[in-house]
């Protein structure tokens, strides 16, 4: 039985089934995809056990009788790789597929060896799902890039869905130094869930008109083509409201789109001290606002200078951050910032008047910037 399918539909559909399906699978069966062909619909399906991908294509003329094969993924894309021709036909035999193209419009016939369609796993099932507000795939993503990195920590290796929250529901992560905490409308969910932040819900091509759903310990989204569900994180999610602190604004920094905008370009820039790579102090002493480092505790100060930012509090004040994580919030979109002291979190919010959206920054101790400041001039660049 052979099926055609138009070659840009396939790229499309390998593009994101390869967020899941591994390189190196432990069975032979996880590095293929499944295919499925029923009337006017075809279903190709990846999964690595934990999770399941679903793309649908739709075909103009209906299969007379259904289809169920399996496609080893690498030879597919070797074959997208250099078919130039609008369809590809596959056609399955007995333990091997046959995917036929063409190329300089000489045809190719390439016979591939698949495992037994039988040694398909069962995969978690997908639950019903409802529409969500538009921005929650933005907010999810946004939010994913605070979640920790860490495969020992699956609890933070994902994203909180808190339907619980007395101020709104919220899309929530957080890797224990950083907690970020966006609004996303109203979420269609019985209970709130920890949902893993994976390759495929953090793929930019992911857009669309969003649906999604939680029960039996899964989670689904349908976006456009594509169907995926997920086994979710068991256990209890840290109470992050918790630890976002209550400030009185008795210090506060309120940064300029274009002092951002410099800090995001300078900061990987900044010299680096021995035994602390990432630190930078932020120093603020009335109007006068900059974050600088140094190399070491002899070297003297690189600084950049936040000429339009706003500063508001008695007294000179510094804090020592990691700059990779202050430039992520920076590139979130956190501009306005409060404080209490040197060792306590910083409380970062899109706006002045904006409260839906928080992020909780710890700071970190540096090179004490302090020792002989008049021996050791600073070198400033102005923004």
């Amino acid at each position: 039985m052979k099926l055609s399918l138009a070659t840009t539909e396939l790229k499309a559909a390998v593009a994101g089934l390869g967020k899941v399906i591994s390189a190196k699978p432990n069975l032979p069966v996880l590095a293929c995809l499944r295919l499925e062909a029923d009337g006017k619909s075809v279903l190709l399906t990846g999964t690595d056990l934990n999770q399941v991908v679903t793309y649908e294509i739709a075909i103009a003329v209906p299969v007379s009788v259904p289809i169920s094969l399996l496609v080893p993924l690498d030879a597919l894309k070797d074959v997208l790789r250099t078919a130039q021709c609008d369809s590809i036909e596959i056609e399955t035999s007995k333990d091997a597929v046959t995917i036929s193209y063409a190329v300089a419009g000489q045809n190719i016939g390439r016979r591939v060896e698949t495992p037994r369609i039988e040694d398909w796993p069962a995969l978690p099932s997908a639950v019903e799902t409802k529409p969500v507000e538009p921005g929650f795939l933005a907010q999810f993503k946004q939010a994913a890039g605070f979640a920790s990195t860490d495969d020992a920590r699956p609890l933070l290796r994902a994203v909180y869905l808190d339907v619980d929250s007395k101020t709104g529901h919220k899309v929530v992560a957080t890797d224990s130094r950083r907690l970020s905490v966006f609004p996303c409308g109203i979420l269609p969910l019985a209970e709130s869930v920890i949902v893993p932040s994976t390759k495929f819900l953090n793929w930019s091509k992911l857009e669309g008109e969003t649906r999604i759903g939680a029960g039996k310990g899964v989670f689904t989204l349908r976006c456009g083509p594509w169907a995926f569900t997920t086994k979710v994180v068991e256990g209890q999610y840290p109470r992050w409201s918790q630890v976002v602190p209550a400030y009185d604004g008795d210090r506060t920094l309120e940064l300029s789109e274009a002092d951002a905008a410099m800090l995001i370009k300078a900061l990987p820039g900044l010299p680096a001290y021995d035994n602390s790579h990432e630190a930078v102090v932020l120093h603020m002493d009335g109007n006068a606002v900059r974050v600088f480092s140094r190399q070491d505790s002899r070297s003297p100060e690189s600084a950049v200078r936040l000429e339009s930012s706003k500063h508001e509090g008695k007294g000179s004040f510094s804090i020592g951050l990691n700059r990779d994580y202050f430039r992520d919030a920076l590139l979130a979109g956190f501009r306005f910032w409060e404080f209490q002291d040197a060792v306590s979190p910083l409380l970062g919010r899109l706006s002045k008047n904006g409260r839906d959206s928080i992020h909780v920054l710890m700071p970190i101790r540096t090179v004490d910037h302090e020792v002989q400041r008049a021996e050791a001039p600073a070198t400033e660049a102005k923004s």
